[in-house]
């Protein structure tokens, strides 16, 4: 039977690994693993450090500012801008080559 021993960490640690999870548009998964700690446990720093009102070292999510489904919305948007100004543009190289024509 193997026996493994608790890592024990620093509360800046903790502090310093959920600051740079909350600060970084990467998953927290991939910042865990970065730091060379279980992602579970650091989503369990995350929650503790997040969420607790009595801490006055309290740590903000400084995640994106607009939610997925803005950002799905904006893309349909500006797709379908995209859309009419290719549209737009075919229209004009037609009315071009047309009129080039009726001048010779």
């Amino acid at each position: 039977m193997k026996v493994t021993s608790k890592k024990h960490y620093t509360d800046e640690f903790k502090r310093s690994a959920v600051q740079q999870s909350l600060d970084s548009p990467d998953t927290v998964k991939s910042v865990a693993l970065s730091l060379g700690i279980p992602p579970n446990l650091l989503s369990r720093w995350r929650a503790k450090l997040t969420s607790n009102k009595k801490t006055s070292h309290r740590l903000k999510n400084k995640g994106p500012e607009k939610s997925l489904s803005q950002l799905e919305k904006e893309n349909r948007e500006l797709r379908k801008r995209l859309e009419d100004t290719e549209m737009e543009r075919d229209f004009l190289k037609k009315a071009t080559t047309y009129f080039d024509s009726l001048k010779e």
